[in-house]
């Protein structure tokens, strides 16, 4: 590959699947410039849309045209042809089109040998692109810490890196009507905010899917903060969680109907998506309480049913992680992550679950044995005891592209890459949302030599940050501050 081939295809996150650099000079995007859409959808399903884009991303007004045809390609799925004359999109959804609009702006360049560019312009390419996976999700925290305009920078960028689910898991950021001091109240937003990004990440193509831990981590905070959302300031709570307030008390009724209103609030709030993320990891001290101390798996199972059922009624499939599920002390799993214990009898309860649970199988590591690949064996024992599994790596680069390669050569369900709080930064940001959609996208890309990727993505978020019409010093780019005033705090 050629440095000037090798320097466009580079733009691109993620790499399509096949790109070719042609012979001919720039495509200027410019008002009139001709663009063909070639789509079973009708022009009035689309014109609208288009144009909001144009002028979104170029300002400007393209003189479209509009074909019939684009049946038979995949999902998610586009044709891109540019030529110095014209450009022509193929594609068989509006997604597909959303995607190949993606891919044009970041092939773009501004105008070259001015002070100050009037116009963009495209390099003449060939580009066939379709997704290795199907479900491309990313798990997004809202904290505390996390400006509104922050979780919307982040839900644009996963939409931008054409992810198609986004999982957003509030850490007190919400207030619902049926309990408004389940939140920290000097930081939540109302719903309205919500049903704005909900509505916004909808138009980029990305269906956010909300979480309520129904389980562990029911302190809606980080364990090594010490703070605890409810009962920090309402104490009186007490009763719905066991003694150290780490775990929701499941074999409490009242426990169970406050999280039922909760989950249903939030679901609508979401516009009822097709999946609900109800956690359930990393549930320490489960059954330490008087009420919960027997039969401890029965009474899980029970909860567990329960709201499987509740969100059935909606046409909806709960996810959930995979770590409560399997036995730490089991040799098999040894160098993966696995939580729960045989003390609580847990390890068999996977057997009474629907088979259409989505489980969430996070594997933060690259457990190699030899110089080999790791084999990835919690993801086979879902799978072949019959669940949808969804890879769930985290920072580790290795990891990530291995899981990606795994689910597409096993046929699983997907990925959903989490962030947790290690989301600002470049090089964090290059990990989590830049390597992650390659694997989801195209798992084989291999990264070209010499290449600063990152540049690339702070490209990308500049263009963001237009988009928002972001005008703070703290809004730009990755991270709030270039320096912290304290050491960063893990």
């Amino acid at each position: 590959m050629s440095n000037k081939e090798k320097f466009v295809v580079s733009r691109v996150i993620p790499a399509p699947r096949r790109i070719e650099c042609t012979a001919g000079g720039m495509f200027k995007l410019a008002d009139g410039c001709p663009i063909t859409v070639i789509s079973p959808l009708k022009e009035a399903e689309l014109s609208a849309a288009l144009h909001d884009t144009c002028n979104a991303y170029w300002k400007i007004k393209p003189a479209f045209s509009f074909q019939a045809s684009g049946d038979g390609l995949a999902e998610d799925g586009y044709r891109l042809q540019v030529t110095a004359e014209n450009c022509e999109i193929v594609a068989s959804s509006l997604n597909g089109i959303r995607n190949a609009f993606k891919t044009m702006r970041q092939l773009a360049e501004s105008e070259r040998g001015v002070l100050k560019s009037t116009c963009w312009q495209l390099p003449s390419v060939t580009i066939e692109d379709e997704p290795a996976l199907a479900f491309r999700g990313i798990h997004l925290c809202w904290f505390p810490e996390t400006p509104v305009w922050e979780i919307e920078k982040n839900i644009r960028l996963a939409a931008y890196y054409k992810f198609n689910y986004a999982v957003i898991e509030s850490w007190g950021m919400v207030r619902l009507e049926s309990h408004p001091e389940y939140c920290w109240d000097e930081f939540a937003v109302d719903k309205a905010e919500v049903a704005r990004l909900v509505k916004l990440a909808a138009s980029l193509g990305l269906t956010l899917i909300p979480q309520l831990n129904l389980f562990g981590h029911a302190t809606s905070s980080r364990c090594g903060s010490g703070k605890h959302m409810l009962l920090n300031r309402h104490p009186e709570y007490a009763p719905l969680f066991e003694p150290d307030g780490w775990t929701w008390c499941i074999a409490n009724p009242c426990a169970r109907q406050y999280l039922t209103e909760l989950a249903i609030e939030l679901h609508d709030l979401f516009g009822k998506p097709p999946f609900f993320h109800i956690g359930c990891d990393e549930a320490y001290n489960a059954g330490s309480c008087s009420l919960c101390r027997e039969n401890y798996s029965e009474k899980l199972k029970a909860h567990l049913l329960y709201f499987h059922s509740l969100f059935a009624e909606r046409g909806t499939r709960v996810m959930m992680w995979h770590d409560m599920l399997l036995n730490r002390d089991e040799a098999r799993w040894d160098g993966y992550i696995v939580c729960g214990h045989s003390a609580n009898g847990l390890g068999e309860l996977y057997k009474e679950l629907p088979k259409d649970v989505v489980i969430c199988d996070w594997q933060y590591g690259y457990p190699e044995k030899d110089g080999k690949e790791p084999d990835w064996p919690t993801s086979h024992f879902f799978k072949q005891a019959g669940f949808d599994v969804l890879v769930c790596p985290w920072l580790e680069r290795r990891g990530i592209k291995s899981l990606g390669e795994f689910v597409k050569r096993e046929k699983l369900f997907g990925m959903l890459e989490t962030t947790w709080h290690w989301y600002r930064g470049s090089h964090n940001k290059e990990t989590l949302f830049g390597i992650s959609a390659n694997a989801a996208w195209h798992p084989d890309w291999v990264p070209e030599n010499n290449v600063v990727y990152r540049e690339y993505l702070n490209r990308h978020l500049r263009e963001l940050d237009q988009d928002m019409n972001a005008e703070k010093y703290i809004q730009f780019g990755s991270v709030q501050y270039q320096i912290n005033s304290i050491p960063y705090q893990d």
